[in-house]
């Protein structure tokens, strides 16, 4: 043996990834080797029993010719054999079953290395069941494989197969994983063996050049693991001076380390069929023997035959799930991407919707309950909205932090198992995000989507523990397989289920997708803007128009409200009413973006709080819209028309009634009759007020239409007449529809002298209601005019009830609000914004006193939402 050659007792934890297995210098002892001069057939190197299977001793066959060896024909079919340029791998020769000078039948085959012709020679077998029919073996082995339901069951019935046909006690699939670790996916035992299934094995059991040998043998055969290997005479290549290559030698010696690996597993002899998909090892499939087991040649040609057979079958059925899996995910991208072309916030389409993210691709297994684990994040422009179990708000953006600058170099994609291993912050919430896979979305590199993965705290079986640790032995410190194949336990944590290829690839066609869309609208968007200009420039003038008329209703309404008025008090009352009645048109008409309000709401509205007092009010009428100023002038009448019957007429009994019809006649035109009935006698007026003059003669300026009023001694009976142009055509209403009145607030006790919390930014609004807390004998906490300060007073301070401006200074209260609800604390929203579209979701269904407010209004609910809470009820 040479330098070239390690010796045997050298071989450490250092070496082993580099022993050379391929030039052992000796073959298995059963059989025979004669290495032959590829140009002249002159033996130049022999090994093993070639004195009992040859009948010639080695040092009478070293450079002599096979004349007395082989016949002419089969002398002559070698030479043909040694010019053939692809003769690389072993083929079996000369006859089916060989004999050479009367001994006992042989198997041969040969193979080229460099140049010379490697013959091997092994005793045949005659007995066996498929000797004369080695492909009804075949047929027998690959019997169902186009049935079997998944990859895992096609394994099991493969590992079943071989062992039939084989006669091992034990077959196993043994798969390799990415990190190079072994695990056993499926076996076929002897009922006395205890299960090898499912135990994974270390990466360093089969060493990179034993993985590379497997890549080009089909097959590797031990008869018996005990044995003395036959040395190569001589060790080096006469011609060469190279030590022989047996990488594809079927009867190449086996390493004493994996020797020594099988005899602690208790086994004597093995065979290894390899499994290649795709130009990769993908696993093996190893047979093991507690005795030894020589398997003929026939029944090794059929198992690599069916090694290539499964191979194939397996590599189609890895790839038809990967097809169907591939079909799925597109179907599933269509149906996202058609979502989001109906909203315009797709962070809510790719998570709100169905299908959304988690379809897509999921988070890990489905449980049996079906839900999917993991959780999905989109964070764009800042804003993070989740699906599923993920990080924390601000674990997420700290995470987006690091991503911002850590996939600078990536193409957009990027995915890991142990997200720990790189981003250390990540142990903290490894329960839920030990796997990530995130896309970048947009130009703005802080845009991603997130998919998290939960970890999978598993316990890894090994077989043994995989460490190999060094022991002393006589020869130093060398390498020692494992001396006990008892099961060791390894917790596996901090990783996450890996992600396929296939779920990779998903990720980054919905990346591709995404930035379509989002080019798309960034195109709109520019288009948009320019239009948004335009609109705004006209919105700016007619809301100056608006603005200036209201002001003008509003200093006219005061200027007759102070000339009819008989005192003080009665001037700010009236005036008072008439602006609210105003203010609650002019909501209906924001709620319908200025477009009309239908008779029915804006009567509704008017009534409201007449239908649940005394009296009743009965609505009957068309289906009629009114234009935004003839709502506003019929408002300020039906105001005036509700605060007399309240004062003077049929609502100022409980027995009285108000009957309010209206009707559209053929011209296109509104006839209103209102119809008191019930009240006290009526007598004409001795003098005409603001009330009668704003009913009669300001409908017919500002609409066109006619009002007359009849003060009949049963009630007064009021006939309104609005045109045609009054009315919204159909086809372009915008109908308002307006809730029923609440019913009467039940008599329920509230706290004495309660207090109230004031969150509020306007010092007038204040003063107002600071006044009307003194009346009310309430104490006012606060008030709050900023958030921040909202914020600690709704924490640290004792109050009964609390109102909240919307709006403070540009920051929304809803932590405020939050803050109560988690409190009990009943609260309102005070707002001048449209009252249907404010509030957010978490919010909705919450109270809201519509600005201009009346104090009456603002006292009476107050009331309604403490005595409801006082009695355990909600508002």
């Amino acid at each position: 043996m040479t330098d070239s050659i390690l010796a045997r007792d050298q071989v450490d934890l250092t070496n082993c990834d580099r022993e050379p297995i391929h030039i052992p210098g000796a073959i298995l002892p059963h059989g025979a080797m004669l290495v032959l001069d590829g140009a002249g057939l002159r033996v130049l190197q022999a090994a093993g029993d070639t004195e009992g299977l040859l009948g010639r001793p080695i040092s009478a066959l070293l450079s002599r010719p096979l004349d007395d060896l082989f016949s002419s024909e089969q002398i002559n079919r070698l030479r043909a054999l040694s010019q053939e340029p692809d003769l690389v791998k072993p083929r079996h020769l000369l006859d089916p079953v060989l004999r050479i000078a009367g001994g006992a039948p042989l198997d041969a085959s040969a193979h080229r290395v460099d140049g010379d012709l490697v013959l091997e020679f092994e005793a045949a077998a005659t007995d066996d069941a498929f000797v004369t029919d080695p492909l009804a073996a075949v047929q027998l082995m690959v019997e169902g494989f186009s049935v079997a339901p998944s990859l895992f069951l096609l394994c099991q019935m493969a590992t079943a197969s071989v062992r039939r046909v084989a006669q091992y006690d034990r077959v196993m699939i043994y798969r390799f994983m990415p990190d190079g670790s072994g695990w056993v996916i499926a076996e076929s035992r002897a009922p006395e063996l205890a299960p090898f299934l499912d135990l994974h094995y270390p990466a360093a059991d089969i060493p990179q050049q034993a993985r590379a040998l497997y890549l080009k043998s089909w097959l590797r055969l031990i008869t018996q693991v005990d044995y003395d290997p036959a040395p190569l005479t001589p060790q080096l290549n006469p011609r060469t001076d190279k030590p022989l290559d047996m990488s594809h030698a079927i009867l190449r010696d086996v390493s004493p380390i994996h020797r020594e690996y099988l005899r602690n597993m208790g086994i004597n002899a093995s065979m290894s069929i390899s499994i290649i998909v795709a130009g990769k090892l993908w696993g093996l499939i190893a047979c093991h023997n507690d005795s030894p087991r020589r398997l003929p040649r026939h029944l090794r040609a059929v198992c690599e035959l069916f090694g290539s057979m499964f191979s194939l079958q397996l590599e189609a059925r890895e790839r038809s799930e990967q097809f169907e899996a591939r079909l799925a995910s597109r179907k599933i991208l269509q149906e996202l991407m058609l979502n989001l072309a109906g909203v315009e916030d797709y962070a809510y389409g790719l998570t709100q919707q169905t299908p959304n993210l988690l379809d897509y691709i999921h988070g890990g297994d489905i449980a049996l309950d079906g839900q999917r684990g993991g959780g999905v994040a989109v964070r764009v422009e800042g804003a993070t909205t989740s699906l599923g179990a993920t990080p924390d708000r601000a674990q997420i953006t700290a995470m987006v932090e690091w991503l911002t600058s850590y996939m600078t170099d990536t193409e957009g994609v990027f995915a890991t198992d142990r997200l720990s291993e790189i981003y250390p912050p990540a142990r903290d919430f490894a329960n839920v995000a030990s796997g990530l896979l995130v896309i970048a979305v947009s130009r703005d590199p802080s845009d991603f989507i997130l998919w998290f993965r939960p970890e999978l705290v598993e316990t890894a079986l090994w077989a043994g523990d995989p460490e190999k640790p060094m022991i002393s032995g006589p020869n130093g410190d060398r390498l020692s397989p494992r001396k006990s194949f008892e099961v060791w336990k390894q917790t596996v944590r901090n990783r996450a289920l890996p992600w396929t290829v296939a779920e990779v690839d998903s990720a980054f066609d919905l990346r591709v997708s995404l930035l379509q869309v989002v080019l798309r609208r960034i195109e709109a968007a520019s288009q948009e803007r320019a239009k948004a200009h335009d609109r705004d420039k006209l919105l700016m003038a007619e809301l100056d128009h608006r603005v200036k008329n209201t002001l003008a209703n509003i200093q006219a309404l005061v200027t007759q409200s102070s000339r009819n008025a008989a005192s003080l008090t009665g001037f700010v009352e009236g005036l008072d009413r008439r602006i609210h009645s105003m203010a609650k048109a002019h909501s209906l008409l924001t709620q319908s973006r200025w477009e009309g309000v239908s008779v029915e709401g804006l009567l509704t509205e008017e009534l409201g709080s007449y239908i649940q007092g005394s009296g009743v009010v009965h609505l009957e009428g068309d289906d009629a819209v009114l234009t935004p100023k003839s709502a506003l002038s019929l408002s300020l009448a039906l105001h005036e028309l509700a605060t007399n019957a309240a004062k003077f007429g049929s609502l100022s009994r409980v027995e009285g009634q108000v009957s309010v019809s209206w009707r559209v006649p053929d011209d296109g035109s509104l006839i209103l009759i209102w119809r008191e009935s019930g009240g006290p006698h009526v007598a004409p007026p001795t003098r005409r007020g603001f009330g009668s003059s704003l009913i009669e003669r300001a409908l017919a300026l500002e609409t066109g239409g006619r009002a007359a009023i009849d003060y009949a001694p049963t009630g007064v009976v009021c006939e309104i007449m609005l045109p045609k142009s009054a009315l919204v055509e159909i086809g372009e209403r915008a109908l308002m529809r307006v809730e029923p009145p609440t019913a009467p607030v039940p008599a329920y006790e509230i706290p004495d002298k309660p207090r109230l919390l004031i969150v509020e930014d306007s010092y007038l609004v204040i003063l107002t209601l600071e006044a009307m807390c003194e009346d009310l004998s309430w104490t006012m906490v606060g008030p709050a005019t900023r958030l921040g300060e909202a914020i600690r007073l709704a924490q640290t301070e004792t109050f009964d009830a609390a109102l909240l401006d919307v709006n403070l200074d540009g920051e929304m209260s809803w932590e405020v609000a939050g803050i109560l609800k988690d409190r009990g604390i009943p609260f309102a929203f005070s707002t001048g914004y449209d009252e249907t579209s404010i509030l957010p979701e978490h919010l909705a269904g919450s109270q809201i006193f519509a600005k201009p407010y009346r104090m009456a209004d603002v006292e009476s609910r107050l009331r309604r939402m403490m005595s409801l809470n006082a009695a355990g009820e909600t508002t």
